[in-house]
């Protein structure tokens, strides 16, 4: 099948989530969604950074299975994005703990038994954390987590300058402090290296800036999860089969993860998670479901494995 190619099968309704003020004023989020009648499982997905949800291939092999599927678009991402915001920002990933439960409990208003949350790279941090430390965690029957961002892909000693300077965070948590590589979104875009179609003033290149109060928050929260174990959950965590460090361009890029050192994932996974399979998945890149076809029918294969197994 070629997905890039593929109309969605499904038609996904949209709600906004209206929030809480924060410190930047008026916030929103967005759950894209398609509730299937009588289904006893769905699918609540959160998406990465610099990222927003468009994957419905991903919407579509779920509610082909019979699963009724959540997209949720955190506030400050995508089109919740409002003017006077920092894109993608948080000073504390318990921010988003908001949406994610409003999200959830529509889910479980549906009579779904069986909630599956879903989280990509920093959505699979964010869904770590609330399986961690959230009051609702128990809303959350079992987890698919897609190279979850355990960490940040650097070396000893620039982790250790990263938690040296992230203090600044607190006082200035919007002193810019980098714009993410161009390299990986490139690789992935139509209009540069990749073949797919997505919105790029929502995944721009090159990205939104990063800010010391967003580093500051992620290592909080990655130290948050080190310290915890998620005993009785099923969880099934994909990555790719390696990584790739270089700083310039190979067609190598469209075949391992080029944002996240893949050993983090597994070791953080399997010291977090104990009732976990873990897949390595041959020529995937970092968000796996946007590999090649090959690749994505194998990442499918093995998610719908799993769920036969324990649903």
């Amino acid at each position: 099948m070629n997905y890039t190619q593929q109309n969605p099968k499904y038609k996904l309704d949209s709600l906004p989530i209206a929030l809480n003020d924060d410190y930047e004023g008026k916030v929103s989020a967005k759950v894209d969604f398609y509730e299937l009648k009588d289904a006893k499982t769905a699918v609540v997905y959160v998406h990465g950074y610099m990222d927003y949800f468009f994957q419905r291939h991903l919407a579509d092999f779920f509610i082909d299975k019979g699963i009724s599927f959540y997209a949720l678009e955190l506030r400050k991402y995508g089109s919740s994005i409002q003017t006077h915001q920092h894109e993608n920002f948080c000073k504390d990933i318990r921010e988003y703990y908001e949406e994610l439960t409003f999200v959830l409990k529509k889910a479980k208003s549906k009579d779904h038994k069986n909630i599956i949350l879903h989280g990509h790279s920093t959505g699979g941090l964010i869904a770590t954390h609330y399986l961690l430390h959230s009051q609702d965690k128990k809303l959350v029957s079992a987890a698919i987590l897609n190279s979850p961002f355990f960490a940040f892909n650097a070396s000893d000693t620039a982790k250790r300058l990263l938690t040296m300077v992230a203090p600044i965070g607190s006082v200035f948590p919007f002193l810019k402090f980098t714009k993410l590589p161009a390299l990986y979104t490139e690789s992935l875009h139509k209009d540069y290296k990749g073949r797919w179609d997505f919105n790029l003033v929502y995944k721009p290149i090159p990205s939104f800036e990063s800010y010391f109060g967003w580093i500051r928050a992620i290592l909080h929260a990655q130290e948050d999860i080190y310290i915890g174990t998620i005993e009785k959950l099923p969880t099934l965590i994909l990555h790719s089969e390696r990584s790739y460090f270089k700083k310039s361009w190979s067609e190598e890029m469209q075949q391992t993860d080029a944002v996240l050192n893949v050993k983090d994932i597994v070791h953080f996974g399997e010291m977090i998670y104990q009732d976990l399979t873990m897949v390595s998945v041959k020529d995937a890149v970092h968000d796996i479901v946007l590999s090649s076809d090959d690749v994505i029918d194998r990442y499918f294969s093995e998610i719908s494995s799993w769920l036969d197994d324990h649903f």
